[in-house]
Order: C-alpha cells, then structure tokens, then sequence
C-alpha cells in the first residue's frame, strides 16, 4: 500500500514543480526599449502601415508578440493600446515581476498621437445646471483651438453659449495634465419673465480658467474643471462661475 503510495506522490511532487516553473516564468515579461532616436509606431508589422505614435530613445514597452514575418514586434502603450515597432529599432530584455509597470492604471492621455479631442461636461454654472460639448483641435501636444457650444438652464431662464479660444498643457506627457483656457464668444439668453439675470437677446462674453486631464488606459480621459465668465451688456457685466466634469474622447 505504501509503496503503490510513493509514485502518486512523486507525481503530485512533480506537477507542483512544474506549476510552481510555470508560474515563475508568467512573472517574467520581455520589454522592447528604444535605442535609436526616434522610431514610428504603427497599426501593423510593416512600413506601409498606419504610423499611429512616435517612441524615443529609453521609452521601455511591453513585448505581446513578434510578427510572423519580418522583424517587427507588437508591443504595449502607456495607454493599453498596442501597435507595432521595427525590431532594428529596439532592443529586447526581460524584466522581473513588478519592474517597468508604472503606469498599470493610469496612462499620460493621448496628447501627442491624436489631432481632435471632443469633451462633454457636466455641471453647474451660476446656479443651474451645465452641459457642454468641446471639441479642439491640437495643433501640438501642449496648443489646441478649442470651441464650445453650451446650456445653462436655471430659474432665471436658459442661456446657449457659443465660444472659441485657445488650450495650454500643461506637462502633456504626464498621466495627470494641467491645462488652462481662454476666449470669447456670444451668449443667447432667454430669461423668464418674472426673474432675470441678463436681459433677452445676444450678449458677448468671454471666459477663463483652467482643469486636469485623469488619464487611464485604453485611452480613456476624465476632466474636471473651473472657468469664470463674464457677460457684458450695455454699461455693466455680470459674472458666474463654472464648475464641470466629464468624458474626452481623442481622433
């Protein structure tokens, strides 16, 4: 009995060792880091493919696969997004558990690969409720031409906003971004008739203020933000104040 005991302890013995190896080698990952000064990234294992980012000396990415043909490999973005990088371009090591992860929750927002971002927030502007739809355009990682189109409703009446001006980023590359705002535009107002803020019709405005970018993977984006109005009618102006939050999405 003992001794028909000892191979199915060996065996039991021996699948541990192989779980326990098995689990070791899941632990360690291959990282493709660049060494040439500036390489494209692309949607696919070819040259003719989409160039959907730019790496740099040092940026350290997470191997998935290599191409069936060709020396390229796909690899992992700050963002969760993958593409595909020129193996002459990189060179390739393994990492232990826990090394090069730093951003496994939060990624720096797509800033520098994207053109448009479109924002919608939610808030509060005065004393009613805010809605607002932002669409920019980044002329660099760290300059964007933003535009507004917004509603305001509250017991005063409604208020429709249409604006443009300009959007700084701060540090763009961080996964947390700063920004500040700046413009102008016309306000439509229609207030009730028996309280009013501002008087009915087309009233010039301008704005300033400022937010943060949260971003996280897969290239999600979350703001909040505070901007402060003025509204100027014939011999006085009327202040309020904004304070939003929402979703980007980047092009």
């Amino acid at each position: 009995m003992i001794a028909r005991a000892h191979p199915i302890a060996l065996a039991i013995f021996a699948a541990i060792l192989t779980f326990g190896s098995a689990v070791r080698a899941d632990d360690v990952e291959v990282f493709a880091r660049v060494v040439v000064d500036s390489t494209a990234l692309r949607s696919g294992p070819g040259s003719s493919f989409r160039q959907v980012g730019l790496a740099v000396r040092g940026d350290t990415f997470p191997v998935k696969r290599r191409a069936t043909s060709g020396y390229w490999f796909q690899i992992e973005r700050p963002d969760g997004t993958l593409a595909w990088v020129m193996g002459e371009a990189v060179y390739n090591h393994e990492l232990g558990e826990g090394e090069g992860r730093r951003w496994r929750v939060f990624a720096p927002p797509p800033l520098n690969d994207a053109h448009v971002e479109i924002a919608a927030t939610f808030g509060v502007l005065g004393g009613g409720g805010f809605m607002a739809i932002r669409p920019t355009l980044l002329i660099a990682p760290i300059f964007g031409l933003e535009l507004t189109g917004a509603v305001a409703v509250s017991r005063a009446g409604r208020l429709m906003l249409f604006g443009g001006g300009g959007v700084i980023n701060v540090f763009p590359d961080w996964p947390v971004v700063p920004y500040l705002v700046i413009g102008g535009g016309v306000t439509v107002s229609d207030p009730n008739a028996d309280t009013f803020l501002l008087e009915s019709g087309s009233i010039p405005m301008l704005y300033g203020g400022g937010g943060l970018r949260f971003g996280f993977r897969q290239r999600l984006t979350i703001r909040i933000e505070a901007r402060a109005y003025a509204f100027f009618e014939p011999g006085r102006y009327v202040a309020q104040e904004e304070y939003s939050g929402g979703l980007s999405v980047f092009f």
